[in-house]
């Protein structure tokens, strides 16, 4: 009988099969470690290990790996953040309010309280229309009541749901929320200093972590960069205008597109004006992967903990994380590591893997259109369609 590695997550203790997918041992054994699309995309399963080894999965921080992508190599020791249960909950549409041109505000009544942690998203599902993943706000002024949910929504040309606010859909409309989502969240735990960075409608995750600092550690020094294309699309000045108003917060605004109407608002996106990091910062990026890359490079250099949730746009193709990240990874190396336990005195019983078994787990990687020197074969399409969305750092489309 095939030997069986021993995983301890939060103190609770499991078995797998090397070679077998974390995510899939933990829940064939009632461990239910938080999970959402399954495909390395979404971040919600994101795992600290603190000893052995998995293959695959990694994620941009040293040491954390996707939990659903990553693979079992020996005795393993993780941990992961507790968040709100997944429930699916109904409300309607109370309101649409005009952020900016392209952005509309979403105010959504539900029947029971909604929990969330602040950056954390929803699958939103508006009767009649595919599901789209927003992350949950807190108004600019005042303070919502637990049945009220706020999003912030870019309209996308000719998109199946967002195109329709306004038209089809209109305050009345029924709405199943599901969720919460994500590992990109508030930890009042993490650093001496935040560093928040959004482009775009990554301002409505990164505005409910500014809030939540503010309100729960005013002391803590804080800065938040804004960035949009355009001045008329940035809608968030309400709200960096109460910023301001905190002696230890401050914001910086900026525009792609040139402009003349104001000297505070600076020219380029929120990366061209960050300040430097350091080691004790723990910083939060929202919005374009383009930003959310720069933002992340830049955290990896000063050695800060960064969390962050990259948008990427819906329904197009677009190179899976395994595709990108993995695609370094071959079947032949993967069996060639296989190969070097056995000669250390681990027999193929031992590593739990006949032949079958070897090319049915790493059938994965094939599916995920890597061939066999480890090179993407073509674009893969995430297992979730969201408008508009995100990117392995995590990644999640809307």
């Amino acid at each position: 009988m095939a030997r069986k590695l021993s995983i301890t997550a939060n103190n609770a203790t499991f078995s797998a099969y090397p070679g077998q997918i974390l995510l899939d041992a933990a829940l064939d054994q009632g461990i239910d470690i938080p999970h959402d699309c399954r495909a390395g995309q979404c971040g919600t399963c994101l795992v600290r290990m603190k000893r052995g080894e998995l293959l695959g999965g990694e994620s941009a921080q040293r040491g954390i790996f996707h939990a659903c992508q990553a693979r079992v190599l020996s005795n393993v020791e993780i941990t992961y953040d507790t968040v709100p249960r997944v429930e699916r909950v109904y409300g309607l549409l109370a309101g649409i309010e005009r952020l900016a041109p392209d952005v509309r505000g979403l105010c959504i009544k539900t029947r029971v309280s909604m929990r969330h942690r602040p950056g954390q998203y929803y699958r939103v599902k508006f009767r009649g229309y595919p599901a789209r993943c927003f992350s949950p706000t807190p108004p600019f002024v005042g303070r919502d009541d637990l049945k009220t949910v706020r999003f912030h929504v870019k309209l996308v040309q000719d998109g199946k749901v967002t195109s329709r606010l306004e038209t089809s859909i209109q305050p009345g409309h029924k709405v199943i929320l599901e969720g919460p989502f994500g590992s990109a969240f508030f930890r009042p735990r993490e650093g001496q200093r935040r560093v928040l960075v959004a482009s775009g409608t990554g301002f409505a995750p990164i505005w409910a972590i500014a809030k939540a600092s503010l309100r729960r550690q005013p002391h803590v020094p804080l800065l938040l960069l804004a960035g949009s294309r355009r001045l008329s699309s940035l809608y968030a000045a309400p709200a960096l205008c109460r910023l301001a108003s905190y002696p230890a917060a401050d914001f910086i605004a900026t525009t792609e597109d040139a402009q003349l109407a104001s000297e505070i608002i600076r020219p380029g996106t929120p990366a061209d004006h960050l300040p430097a990091l350091f080691p004790t910062d723990a910083v939060y990026a929202a919005g374009s992967p383009k930003l959310v890359q720069a933002v992340g490079q830049a955290a990896a250099r000063a050695g800060a903990a960064f969390f962050a949730d990259a948008f990427v746009p819906s329904g197009g193709p677009r190179d899976s994380w395994l595709a990108g990240r993995l695609a370094k990874i071959s079947l032949a190396g993967l069996t060639e590591r296989l190969w070097a336990w056995s000669l250390a005195g681990r027999s193929g019983q031992q590593l739990g893997m006949k032949t079958c078994e070897l090319r049915g787990g790493l059938g994965v990687l094939e599916d995920a259109g890597i061939d066999k020197g480890g090179k993407p074969r073509s674009a893969f399409s995430g297992a979730m369609s969201r408008e508009p969305g995100r990117l392995g750092f995590p990644e999640r489309a809307r």
